[in-house]
């Protein structure tokens, strides 16, 4: 205790010399602490830390983009029956035809099935009398002139002119012939004939036609002969070795219909 009495000051003083000593060795660590501190708060202030932000679901808007960008084509006509309502239109035989492409019906629906050659055929038929009362009996028949007027019989004595037939010359004796030459008009064909050889050329065609829609069939149709199908009149204005021409009486179109490939 004596000893703590005589030098008290200077234990009390080397007790403060430690704590400063110690407080001066803390001192550079305190001081870097606080400048971390302050550095941290810093950043903290300028580039703060925030949370990633979540993406948002644009699924169903990129399926609403792909639509747009992907044209739609609508079909206005064909098979459905949006804007274009099923027709149904009857046969004769009272049953229904359902119209869908609009060639069940009309001359779509109209088959060529035949073709037939019609001919210009001119033969010597008698020959009679003598001298001045000799007579050449000739037989002119064009199949495509109407009925009343396709067969053309004429009594002609040799070398006279006729509105129809002109006999130009005859070879061999005019009692016996064996042949004659003779023009036709208005074709001006020259044709040399006998009894045993006719002369006979096609000049046309006639058609048969056949109608499923009304159980149709015509035979031997010629030009200017009429058909009426479902309602419409057509006139046949030509008929070709291989088509027949239809002329509609409502709006004169033409429609040519060919000779169907089976009938070939």
């Amino acid at each position: 205790m004596e000893f703590l009495k005589k030098h008290y000051e200077k234990i009390i003083l080397s007790l403060v010399l430690l704590l400063l000593a110690a407080a001066a060795a803390m001192m550079p660590i305190l001081v870097s602490k606080q400048r971390q501190e302050e550095e941290d708060r810093r950043s903290d202030l300028l580039r703060p830390k925030v949370k990633a932000y979540a993406p948002v679901d644009l699924t169903t808007n990129e399926i609403t983009l792909k639509r747009i960008q992907t044209p739609v084509n609508f079909a206005l006509i064909g098979e459905h029956n949006l804007f274009n309502p099923v027709r149904w239109q009857q046969k004769s035989d009272g049953t229904l035809i359902k119209i869908q492409t609009g060639k069940e019906v009309g001359l779509a629906a109209m088959q060529v099935t035949g073709m037939n050659p019609l001919y210009l055929t001119l033969s010597l038929d008698e020959i009679a009398g003598t001298g001045d009362n000799l007579k050449y009996t000739l037989t002119l028949i064009r199949e495509t002139a109407p009925s009343q007027n396709r067969k053309t019989t004429r009594q002609m004595i040799p070398m006279s002119e006729n509105s129809s037939l002109a006999i130009k010359s005859v070879q061999g004796p005019v009692e016996n012939p064996g042949s004659i030459t003779v023009q036709i008009k208005p074709e001006r064909d020259v044709v040399t004939i006998s009894k045993d050889k006719p002369f006979s050329k096609v000049i046309g065609f006639s058609a048969d036609l056949r109608y499923e829609p009304e159980n149709l069939t015509r035979k031997g149709v010629r030009k200017g002969d009429i058909v009426v199908l479902g309602g419409e009149t057509y006139n046949i204005v030509a008929i070709e070795q291989d088509e027949v021409v239809f002329s509609a009486k409502s709006n004169q179109k033409q429609t040519s219909v060919k000779l169907s490939a089976a009938s070939k």
